[in-house]
């Protein structure tokens, strides 16, 4: 009996040493976002200050904006009561060009895009959403009655607002490459809003 079960322990043995051998990521880098967002705050600021000098900071998103045009809508945001929580919703139609810091643009969109912003206010930045978080603290107002909400402008972007944001990648698409868009990469968008509903 000894002798069948020293080799059957080596080969568990062996089995479960290969096995552990494998689940190691010693090469594979972990992701850090306070480290990333430091990083990219400081290529953030060395860009804005190289092309942008007029844009303002907000310091509880890192987000670089600059208001293009103020709009003439007067649409109210509201936070919707559901089971699953509160939620910012607004419906909105806009044009939009999206790029690297590098300025190569990964997407465009010439003729209005319609899409529904629908955030749950009940977590911590970044806010769970469809879309990029930057551009849910984009269209934001700054707060809803006494729900904060930490959006670039008081009363939110209305009809006809144009407003150029340069977001850290931990409100893009954080450690994630998508099409062009390499990981950890701030971004730069120009968005024109042609409708609120």
């Amino acid at each position: 009996m000894k002798k069948l079960l020293s080799p059957l322990f080596m080969g568990i043995a062996a089995i479960a040493f290969l096995i552990s051998s494998c689940n190691k990521s010693d090469d594979a880098p972990v992701y850090d976002a306070n480290a990333q967002f430091k990083t990219d705050s400081v290529t953030l600021k060395n860009y804005v200050n190289q092309n942008y000098p007029d844009a303002q900071y907000n310091s509880e998103t890192g987000i670089w904006y600059e208001i293009l045009a103020e709009g003439t809508g007067n649409y109210e945001y509201k936070v919707v009561d559901t089971l699953d929580g509160k939620y910012f919703k607004a419906k909105v139609s806009v044009k939009y060009i999206g790029r690297l810091l590098n300025g190569s643009v990964f997407d465009q969109k010439d003729t209005p895009q319609e899409f529904e912003i629908l955030t749950n206010t009940g977590y911590q930045y970044p806010f769970y959403t469809r879309y990029i978080p930057a551009w849910t603290f984009a269209f934001a107002p700054q707060k809803i009655d006494d729900m904060k909400l930490g959006g670039l402008t008081e009363k939110g972007l209305q009809k006809g607002s144009k407003i150029h944001i340069m977001a850290p990648s931990l409100y893009c698409y954080r450690d994630q490459a998508v099409g062009t868009i390499p990981v950890n990469s701030p971004l730069d968008f120009v968005i024109e809003v042609t409708d609120i509903k």
